[in-house]
């Protein structure tokens, strides 16, 4: 499972600028209709400029296609495939730090959430003419022969977030933005228990989760009482076993949606968990 933002980071592929944490990339990639797994570790804002693609989150998919964009929440993991043509699209990643300065520079108001849905790892935004405007103006610079002045560019990363809250258009990202201005640091918890069942190392959770890795440890067992792998393990031996009963999966697949690397390994642990083998268990909802 790669880091998306890692991966642009190291890759000279694709146009970007960056400024300390911020970064604005014209991210391509070549027409590819299987399906991959990606996360991060930082928030960012997407505009489809070419193609289209589907996302899927622990709680929906989202159908992408030119003009669309999205917000995606920081520490989060989903699977992407495109579905048209060759894809690009306007990538701005902002951290938490940021979102949070400029709300106190200029004094903004946020809206309070209100309903007890918790946001999905994507949040879809209406893309009306200014926003439009602002996308396509980032888009010039990368045909200027000089980069832009640090200054300017950490103005437009202002711009975007002034104009977000500005906007009674995108009340479900003033209400995430309100929630995050009000925390100190993620929640683990939710972290966890959206993405237990993707394939990552507890390094790779930490940064999700915003902690190096021994707080996170620490902070896990005082959570949970158990470790992270303890855990991790119960959490995807039970979600194998409701796939098994509820849906048409095979083995294999099961093995993988659950987060488990190693099919010999899964077959191992759930008859050690629940006295079968996942393939007795299929064949008991058969009967």
């Amino acid at each position: 499972m790669e880091n998306i933002l890692d991966f642009i980071r190291k890759s000279d592929l694709y146009k970007k600028f960056q400024i300390d944490d911020l970064l604005f990339v014209e991210f391509k990639c070549p027409y590819d209709d299987s399906a991959s797994g990606i996360w991060w570790h930082n928030n960012f804002f997407a505009h489809i400029l070419a193609g289209e693609t589907l996302l899927k989150t622990p709680q929906r998919e989202y159908f992408l296609k030119p003009g669309d964009s999205v917000f995606a929440r920081k520490g989060s993991v989903l699977s992407m495939s495109q579905t048209q043509e060759d894809f690009c699209e306007l990538m701005v990643f902002v951290p938490d730090d940021f979102i949070k300065a400029v709300v106190h520079k200029y004094k903004l108001s946020l809206s309070k959430k209100t309903d007890t849905n918790k946001p999905d790892t994507v949040i879809p935004l209406l893309t009306d003419k200014v926003l439009l405007a602002y996308f396509q103006s980032l888009l010039s610079y990368f045909s200027l022969p000089d980069p832009p002045a640090e200054t300017l560019l950490k103005l437009k990363f202002e711009e975007l977030i002034v104009h977000i809250v500005s906007s009674k258009k995108h009340a479900p990202l003033q209400c995430y933005f309100h929630e995050l201005c009000a925390s100190s640091r993620p929640s683990i918890k939710e972290i966890m228990e959206y993405n237990f069942s993707s394939n990552l190392s507890l390094n790779e959770f930490a940064r999700l989760c915003a902690r190096s890795l021994s707080s996170f440890k620490r902070e896990f067992v005082e959570l949970y009482h158990t470790t992270p792998g303890k855990w991790l393990m119960e959490k995807r031996l039970e979600y194998s076993k409701y796939l098994l009963e509820t849906t048409d999966l095979d083995i294999e697949e099961v093995c993988f949606e659950s987060g488990f690397e190693n099919r010999s390994h899964f077959i191992k642990v759930f008859r050690n968990k629940y006295g079968l083998t996942p393939g007795k268990l299929t064949s008991k909802k058969i009967q």
